[in-house]
Formats: C-alpha cells, structure tokens, sequence
C-alpha cells in the first residue's frame, strides 16, 4: 500500500473516532448552559448571595387564558422546562417562521412530557382565545403541549419587558406591533437558559440540542 492511501485510510478510521470521544464527551455532561440575566443593583452592580454567587433573574410567576380558555399559571410549567416566544396571529411575516421553527421544536420533543411550549400574544385584544385555537390548528398545535396565551394587556407587556427582557410595543396608528423574534429557553426554576432566533433553522437547531443537553443535566441530578 502507497504511503497516501496509507495516510487516507488512517484519517477515515480516525474520524469515527473522533466523533466516538465527541459524543462520550456530551454523555458525560461536559456541554453545560449557563443562566442569563444577573440581578442588578439599581447601580449597576451584580447581585451575589452570602456565598458570593452570582443571583440570577427567574421569569415571574403569571396567569394567562389558553387557546382553550383555561387559565394556565406558572404552575402549570412547574416541573417542566419551557421554550417562549412573543407573537401574534395576525403578524404578517416573522410569526409565521417564527411558528413554523416552533413546529419543529414540538415535533423533536411531542413524547417529551417535561418539554412544554409557550407562546405569548402582544395584542390580545383581538387574539381571543378562539382566535389562537384557529391559529394553533394551523400549525398543528398539541394544546398539552403547547400554549398559546392571551390575557391583560400591561401584564403580558411587563412579562416580556422585566420577565424575559425583551422589546414590545404597539406602534401607534397602525395594526402593527414591535416585538422579539427570540424563543427563550426556561428551566424548570424558571431561570433562561438560552436564547435563540425563532427564524433561524440553524440557531433552532441549537435550541433543540440544548434542551436535550438540560435534560440530561436533570436526569443526572436524580
């Protein structure tokens, strides 16, 4: 054998591997998420405990109306993680990527009973709930699995503004509203553990690895 079919073939049986040690790697948990959004003083300064830890922000507790009309509080996600969006059903453009990426993430995690979904109307006065029921079964929706929420105006808006830090807004004289394109990744202590762009395949790709990745951080914490 020539020495560069000799040097060929030593590459091909190294790759498997190298993906071999990658995937061990993953399985022992060396691949972690951290937690967004420290606390700060109304300085500036980051907040730490009597430890010197860093405290992080939790989204806070809330209570909204389903796409079936249920009330569905935070404690309906306890003990789930959850991935969030801010949207709404007439949204001409980014709603529909937006949906359609989320449509992924329910499909890579429909038998997952930990892996909810969570997506949040900024003009819930006309996304009634039968609207988002209409909206929801567009998209083929589980309604166990994934929420579409509507309720009080200034408490969906301060969710998104001090809960999630992220922009809405109506723009006035228009039918029109400002809002993120970010799905916000939440544990099930309610601290963001990822942030990613809804439009994005390659970005919800992500998303959907590192919820598999808090997942096994959980089972390994049993």
């Amino acid at each position: 054998m020539s020495n560069s079919k000799a040097l060929i073939l030593g590459i091909l049986l190294l790759v498997p591997l190298l993906i071999f040690i990658f995937i061990g790697s993953f399985g022992e948990h060396h691949y972690t998420l951290r937690k967004y959004f420290p606390q700060v003083t109304a300085t500036g300064e980051v907040q730490r405990d009597a430890k010197g830890d860093t405290l992080f922000n939790q989204v806070p507790a809330f209570q909204l109306t389903s796409q079936q009309g249920q009330a569905i509080s935070q404690k309906d996600l306890d003990g789930h993680i959850y991935v969030a969006d801010f949207f709404f059903a007439t949204c001409p453009d980014i709603c529909k990527a937006m949906s359609s990426q989320m449509v992924r993430v329910q499909e890579a995690f429909q038998d997952e009973e930990q892996v909810k979904l969570v997506s949040f109307t900024v003009n819930p006065e006309y996304d009634t709930p039968e609207v988002l029921s209409e909206y929801g079964d567009r998209y083929g929706a589980d309604p166990a699995k994934w929420y579409f929420l509507t309720g009080d105006r200034d408490k969906i808006y301060t969710l998104a503004q001090k809960g999630f830090y992220l922009p809405v807004m109506k723009v006035e004289g228009q039918q029109d509203f400002i809002h993120s394109e970010k799905f916000m990744l939440v544990d099930k202590d309610r601290y963001v553990r990822g942030i990613y762009d809804g439009t994005d395949k390659e970005d919800v790709d992500r998303l959907i690895l590192e919820i598999k990745v808090l997942l096994d951080e959980y089972s390994k914490s049993k």
